[in-house]
């Protein structure tokens, strides 16, 4: 019996993980590497500065947030991206608005997407779970775009045929990509704009990741979707941009982040959240606005993110498909059949993982181009990561998959 679009969703990968290795006991002492929550200790000033404010829990929060956070977030916007705020391009206070967290405001943006008849709202291939979500819940077909390594492991939009554009209310994009690492540079993002642009498709960017890449990029680090705005002089742009303090600076648990976008878009999104989006605690946006106007803890955090890639360079050289990924904190590895290894290496090794078919919906010819993959997440100690690596790959070569690269 259908209950409504929900029915349509694919199941929870961490829900499908449990069912996997559900009575298969762990043939070592247990390291979990599936779940991507950062473990690197969170900036202490943050916490104090949570702890200072706790009376404030007691006060009603501003939806559009504090000056104080604003500030923060539009100086930080401006240095991490070379962005020139002074010509009016986030101007309006609507323009960039608290979220508890990327995922929440993920979710709400889809519901003030452009009305089409036989809407469609297409996402990249692995994906986010709430990207599939928010789109059953704004009443669209999701379209799954893949992302597979031929393609640089980022969506091909020339996918998106004159039909598939017609219908396309919203398109949502990951950069740094979860889980592949992929970063699209700023040819692709303008390639997205200008379909945007032209379709009246809401363009929604999640770059949560932005701030953890390899070295390749210190001069250049991973670029934003509001760079595209800005070299448009384009305010009005039909773009949200989605960034979160939680990879940033280790603080998944203080549900904070923010999206900046055009004013017509972040217009219809602030009178959505004024009646049916949680505000951010006043704590809460007085700790995140120390959190970014510091860039020196980030700084810290990127290097050690760096240290466990080294680490798993020299730990798999090319072994199942490894490349160093570019951004984000993933390992994508090809191994055959990624339910086969995980439960090869939970039950021999005591290493979780997340089989990539978890992350991948299926082709219409029921083909899952995440099958032969599974998702190793990098945020444990360097310590326990080198000891986890190389368990994992010596469980791997031990018991070699059918398949396996």
């Amino acid at each position: 019996m259908s209950h409504g679009p929900f029915d349509a969703l694919p199941a929870s990968p961490f829900a499908r993980l449990r069912a996997l290795l559900e009575g298969c006991e762990p043939g070592d002492s247990p390291l979990s590497m599936a779940i991507g929550e950062p473990q690197h200790a969170p900036p202490g000033f943050v916490l104090e500065a949570l702890q200072n404010n706790l009376v404030d829990y007691g006060r009603y929060p501003p939806v559009g947030g504090t000056p104080e956070w604003r500030a923060a977030v539009e100086g930080w916007l401006a240095r991490r991206f070379k962005l020139d705020l002074t010509t009016g391009l986030l101007a309006q206070a609507a323009q960039i608005l608290p979220l508890n967290g990327t995922r929440e405001g993920l979710f709400m943006a889809a519901q003030v997407a452009p009305p089409k008849t036989q809407g469609l709202m297409a996402m990249p291939n692995p994906f986010y779970q709430v990207y599939a979500s928010a789109a059953l819940a704004a009443g669209a077909q999701p379209i799954y775009l893949d992302a597979p390594e031929e393609n640089g492991f980022l969506p091909d939009l020339a996918a998106l045929t004159p039909d598939i554009l017609a219908r396309l209310r919203a398109l949502y994009l990951c950069s740094p990509a979860n889980p592949q690492g992929a970063i699209a540079d700023k040819a692709y993002l303008r390639k997205a704009y200008e379909l945007a642009k032209k379709h009246d498709i809401l363009l929604l960017v999640d770059e949560c990741y932005s701030e953890i890449y390899d070295s390749d990029f210190e001069t250049a680090p991973p670029p934003s979707m509001v760079q595209v705005m800005a070299e448009a002089q384009d305010s009005d742009a039909p773009v949200m941009v989605f960034h979160s303090l939680s990879k940033r600076s280790n603080l998944p648990g203080l549900r904070s982040g923010f999206v900046a976008g055009g004013t017509s878009a972040m217009a219809r999104l602030n009178k959505l959240r004024m009646v049916a989006g949680p505000q951010s605690p006043l704590p809460v946006q007085q700790a995140a606005a120390l959190a970014w106007q510091d860039d020196a803890h980030v700084a810290e955090n990127r290097a050690a993110y760096r240290a466990k890639l080294d680490i798993a360079e020299q730990v798999f050289g090319t072994a199942y498909g490894f490349t160093r990924p570019p951004g984000g904190f993933f390992l994508w590895l090809n191994v055959g059949d990624g339910e086969a290894a995980t439960q090869t290496l939970w039950r021999e090794a005591g290493i979780r993982v997340l089989p990539g078919a978890y992350l991948t919906q299926d082709s219409p010819s029921g083909d899952n181009i995440g099958a032969p993959y599974i998702r190793v997440a990098l945020v444990a100690s360097v310590e326990q990561t080198r000891a986890g690596l190389e368990k994992l790959k010596a469980c791997l070569d031990a018991h070699p998959i059918k398949g396996g690269a």
